[in-house]
């Protein structure tokens, strides 16, 4: 009898050695999850990012919490995340400038994809715009193109970054329109927006969601769009293909890193919860369909693939548009 309890205690023990790590990973969450955004509140990535966040708290059964670390286009916020304990507790929501973009465009950077981040999910695909304030004597694209020409060397457009998307977009609207125009680096989209409507700078290239509001209030007007279809919501406004400037059609997709070394299980448990996020109909109509967004479900190993298809084709566009960073 001893014996007999003797082997069903080492039994339990060897149970309970075998279970623990995935006990301890089906545990995770157990607290709260950091989520950094590299970008100002107010912007597209931050809109996008609170967006998200109260429903994934949801599913994964804690708090979300999000932090704005803006600044050196986005390189601040990365740096931080990248040194962050790799346990799933700290993320970055970004999008794919950080990691497309900024290594077509700087020569050094303080963080790495491959060494330092490993991918978690894609959440959705923005079309980006141009847009100039409501007050400004063009209508159209054609319109503005001949009078930014007749105003050349004498205006600036603003971009929620150096190496952003907007910069890489304004440099070649410089390229293929012939306008000189100077470029205003912003610390997010929000701030660049502001001085769009101030009269401070000419047009930027806001995402959907961050502009809707302005342009239903009459202060700012949308020329052109990225993406190969007119948006939904703004079915008057043509694509930038449609206007002959197809090299101009950058867009924007967003999704969730991990410092690197966090464990699959959990990279796994993170991107599943996203997976349920998108797979309701409910919340992608009302949350992302609404405000222009397009739901982009990814696994890890497809957003590696993603980057990799499109830092080729960003070097290739960073080339042709002649744009450059001090």
């Amino acid at each position: 009898m001893k014996r007999r309890s003797l082997c069903l205690f080492a039994a339990a023990l060897l149970s309970g050695a075998l279970a623990g790590p995935a006990a301890a990973q089906s545990a995770f969450p157990a607290r709260p999850i950091r989520v950094v955004v590299p970008y100002a509140p107010g912007g597209a990535t931050d809109i996008m990012a609170r967006t998200v966040a109260q429903r994934l708290g949801e599913i994964l059964g804690q708090t979300v919490i999000i932090e704005n670390k803006p600044g050196a286009n986005t390189a601040i916020g990365a740096e931080q995340v990248a040194k962050s304990p790799a346990d799933g507790y700290t993320l970055m929501f970004t999008n794919d400038a950080t990691f497309v973009l900024n290594p077509a465009l700087f020569t050094s950077l303080s963080y790495n994809m491959a060494r330092d981040f490993v991918p978690v999910a894609t959440v959705a695909y923005l079309n980006l715009s141009l847009t100039v304030s409501a007050s400004l004597p063009v209508n159209t694209f054609a319109e503005l193109v001949a009078w930014t020409k007749s105003k050349s060397g004498t205006i600036s457009y603003g971009s929620y970054g150096v190496g952003s998307q907007a910069h890489l977009m304004g440099e070649m609207y410089k390229k293929l329109s012939g306008a000189d125009i100077v470029h205003v680096p912003y610390k997010g989209s929000a701030p660049a927006l502001a001085d769009v409507i101030g009269g401070q700078v000419v047009f930027t290239f806001p995402a959907i969601p961050t502009v809707q509001g302005f342009l239903k209030a009459g202060k700012v007007k949308v020329l052109a769009i990225s993406g190969d279809k007119r948006s939904p919501l703004l079915p008057d406004v043509p694509t930038f293909a449609e206007v002959g400037f197809k090299d101009m059609d950058i867009g924007a997709w967003y999704g969730f890193f991990a410092p690197a070394g966090t464990p699959r299980e959990v990279v796994a448990r993170l991107n599943a919860a996203v997976a349920t996020m998108l797979n309701n109909p409910e919340f992608v109509e009302r949350q992302l369909s609404a405000q222009g967004m397009l739901p982009m479900n990814l696994s890890p190993e497809q957003v590696a693939a993603l980057m990799r298809t499109e830092s080729e084709r960003m070097t290739r566009i960073v080339r042709l548009s002649g744009a450059k960073v001090e």
